[in-house]
């Protein structure tokens, strides 16, 4: 048994270890006293994973791992694909619901993105809480039905009613996807790869939706024949969220195996969560205050979010600004149009290569020197730097080149170093947050995402109005320049990131908790080897005469 000098309190731990980017809700724990196979704390034997526990998620077989990923991905991809759903029916639906204005039907977009801001506030406490399993499982039976709703709206409002319904049910996979991921893989190197593939879906799936919507609402089937195929491809995703998805989270899994210790007659037994004294109401207000004050109080959050937004903001606009060039300008169907989205699919799939290949060339020069430790904003930032530039570049080359007696294909092209700009910096923003703030790193996020979502579904409002101004080649010249600017923070952030962080408190705090950490290991490692080591009295027996 431990010293019982051994009390104090920590910092609150995951329970995966540092790399936690969705458990940042906790209040610090204290702890008493340890033995081997759980903690001890005021008589409750506290259930932890023992080194090699097969029901710990990191301990899972690959093959099991990379299926939940996966499906995880398959969610977030469909999720995506019902944002810009309506794009390609939006001529079709006003002629339909005898709608005058543009500005209507692209709210059938912005007020699905409002429900990606209402959403993840709901959904990323509440699946701490109950876990990533069940709360996945009904947001997604939520947004199938609620598409339902959209197939069958008599009215506009209806549709605009069901549409943000519908993106509130569909922000859970976005919120607790990327959650999964650390659930899963402990491994940085093999989670940053997935996180790429995550990054890359969440763009693909809008570019395949524009020429689905479009074609289909052009036959006799309509434009509601479009929600109901996105009901259908939602059900064909929910199959394998339900089978091939079992929960992630680590201390639900604790949780549960304590209550199955304690109906096996051990009473004491206890999982770290029940220990924790948390409750919704405080993990709520915690989600509800954090992320506003990191936005405001810590200026690599605020900054990196204003960058985001301007990108999730110029991409959601494109769905308003891409028929009014290849419908208006080159006489192409709605469908027909759609198609042009599909090289930002590919500059996307690049993107996600790209990642992929510098976080490898991380890995190779963290291996070659392990003393010393590469710094976040080395480590992510430059690929964002060459992404901020790609985005500006195909924005001045779609600007300059959409014009009559220019072919179609030459504007059409700039979309392969847009898509490729708009992942390369999602993921190398994404990614530094998360290594910056590391247990915070899902109320930063949460404070970009409702940002991002905030600008992407304004966007979209103004664009027709923005465009008809000051014509296509100025109004994405205009764009540009901003994505020009904004391509200087990450380069600010290699230079002076370091010295931000030193000021932050949020991440004196993580320094000091680091600290903290180690000497408790060290406490534990000599308390361990006390209890290994035998007493005076057992030396005192050894020595006296047979």
């Amino acid at each position: 048994m431990a010293d019982p000098g051994l009390e104090r309190t920590i910092s609150t731990r995951t329970f995966h270890g540092e790399e936690a980017w969705a458990t940042d809700y906790s209040e610090p724990l204290p702890v008493e006293a340890m033995q081997i196979g759980g903690i001890v704390e005021q008589d409750k034997h506290v259930i932890y994973w023992e080194p090699g526990d097969p029901e710990n998620p990191h301990n899972w077989s690959s093959g099991k791992k990379w299926i939940a990923s996966i499906v995880g991905i398959i969610t977030v991809s469909n999720s995506t694909f019902a944002s810009s759903l309506p794009s390609g029916a939006a001529s079709y639906i006003r002629k339909d619901l005898d709608i005058t204005s543009p500005e209507i039907t692209s709210l059938t977009i912005s007020i699905f993105l409002i429900g990606y801001v209402v959403g993840p506030i709901f959904f990323a406490p509440v699946s701490e809480f109950y876990g990533r399993r069940w709360v996945s499982i009904i947001a997604f039976s939520w947004y199938t039905a609620m598409s339902i709703g959209c197939a069958l709206a008599p009215n506009i409002g209806a549709l605009l009613a069901f549409r943000f319904l519908t993106g509130i049910g569909a922000s859970a996979p976005l919120s607790v996807a990327v959650a999964q991921l650390a659930d899963l893989w402990d491994d940085p190197v093999k989670r940053g790869r997935l996180v790429a593939v995550f990054c890359a879906c969440t763009m693909i799936g809008p570019t395949l939706a524009p020429f689905i919507s479009g074609y289909i609402s052009g036959t006799e089937l309509g434009w509601r024949m479009v929600f109901w195929v996105g009901v259908i491809t939602a059900a064909i995703s929910f199959i394998p969220l339900i089978l091939f998805c079992p929960e992630t989270y680590a201390p639900i899994i604790l949780l549960r195996r304590a209550r199955k210790i304690r109906a096996e007659g051990d009473i004491h037994a206890v999982a770290q969560l029940e220990l924790d004294g948390r409750s919704l109401k405080s993990i709520f207000a915690t989600t509800l205050t954090r992320p506003f004050r990191m936005f405001w109080q810590e200026s690599i959050v605020f900054f990196t979010s204003i960058f985001l937004s301007l990108l999730y903001g110029t991409f959601y606009l494109s769905f308003q600004s891409f028929p009014m060039i290849y419908q208006d300008i080159y006489g192409f169907s709605p469908g027909t149009a759609g198609l042009f989205f599909l090289p930002l699919a590919v500059g996307a799939v690049l993107a996600c290569a790209a990642g992929i290949c510098w976080d490898s060339y991380c890995h190779r020069k963290q291996k070659q020197n392990p003393s010393v430790l590469l710094s976040p904003e080395f480590h992510r930032l430059p690929i964002g730097v060459l992404g901020g530039l790609a985005y500006s570049l195909g924005l001045f080359w779609q600007a300059w080149t959409a014009r009559p007696g220019v072919h179609y294909i030459v504007p059409a092209l700039s979309g392969i170093p847009f898509g490729f700009g708009f992942c390369t910096v999602f993921l190398a923003c994404m990614n530094y947050l998360t290594d910056a703030y590391e247990i915070y790193a899902a109320s930063a996020m949460a404070a970009a995402s409702m940002c991002r979502s905030l600008l992407g579904a304004a966007f979209p409002l103004f664009s027709r109005i923005m465009y008809d101004r000051l014509t296509i080649p100025w109004a994405s010249s205009l764009l540009a320049f901003a994505g020009l600017g904004m391509s200087f923070i990450p380069i600010l952030f290699i230079r002076y990131g370091e010295k931000i962080r030193a000021r932050s408190k949020f991440c004196q705090f993580l320094l000091e908790r680091k600290r903290n950490q180690l000497e408790e290991e060290k406490v534990r490692e000599a308390s361990r080897a006390a209890s290994r080591a035998p007493s005076f009295k057992e030396l005192a027996l050894e020595k006296q005469p047979v």
